[in-house]
């Protein structure tokens, strides 16, 4: 005897579920992944972690409003307007929003009409969430976004626990490393790797 809300396997293989449909190298690295739920980013310092999420603002800002809550770099600094000038973000200036509001200060934000589809985090490690419950209440209260967050590592698995938990949470997974961006799931393209910096990650594998 089935409850109320209760799904069949037929409700689960016929329901349409929001992807972004991807094209070109985003396509190849990272297939067509699900636009809602937690995205989790996470890589060493120096690898290009910054340069990726600001290169995914400009492709998710196709696809809906973005807001940015900049915790490490803050609302201005020389590495977000270095990063900004040189991929040209200004262009998709009308469809991102940046801020650094507290946890509390974003859920408001996002109760109120026509609030942003898109929500990136930078990063999870400074940021106000410290119990992976915390992400997954956010996640169902506004389930018709994404949240992107990221984070730290230390070689290849996150710095910190909360992030370990975001991992296991997230329905895609994103690893950083010498300029290049692999998907660790659940979206998966014909490619190895994004990649962030051609020159960048050339010198780095030649020489690691």
């Amino acid at each position: 005897m089935r409850n109320k809300g209760d799904l069949t396997l037929k409700n689960i293989a016929d329901a349409k579920i929001p992807v972004f449909e991807f094209s070109g190298e985003w396509r190849d690295a990272f297939g067509t992944p699900q636009r809602t739920g937690v995205w989790f980013i996470y890589g060493g310092s120096g690898h290009g972690k910054t340069s990726f999420v600001l290169m995914l603002i400009k492709e998710l800002a196709k696809y809906g409003n973005i807001l940015f809550v900049s915790y490490e770099e803050g609302n201005v600094s020389a590495a977000l307007q270095e990063g900004i000038a040189r991929l040209g973000l200004t262009e998709i200036n009308k469809r991102v929003t940046v801020c650094t509001n507290n946890r509390k200060e974003l859920i408001e934000r996002l109760q109120k009409p026509k609030s942003h589809d898109i929500i990136i985090i930078d990063s999870l490690d400074v940021s106000e969430f410290k119990r992976i419950e915390q992400i997954s209440a956010l996640k169902d209260k506004f389930h018709n976004k994404l949240f992107v967050f990221t984070g730290w590592a230390k070689g290849m698995v996150p710095a910190k626990r909360i992030g370990e938990d975001a991992l296991f949470l997230a329905n895609q997974k994103i690893f950083v490393k010498n300029y290049r961006a692999f998907s660790r799931g659940r979206s998966f393209g014909t490619e190895e790797y994004f990649t962030i910096w051609e020159e960048g990650a050339r010198n780095l594998n030649e020489f690691k």
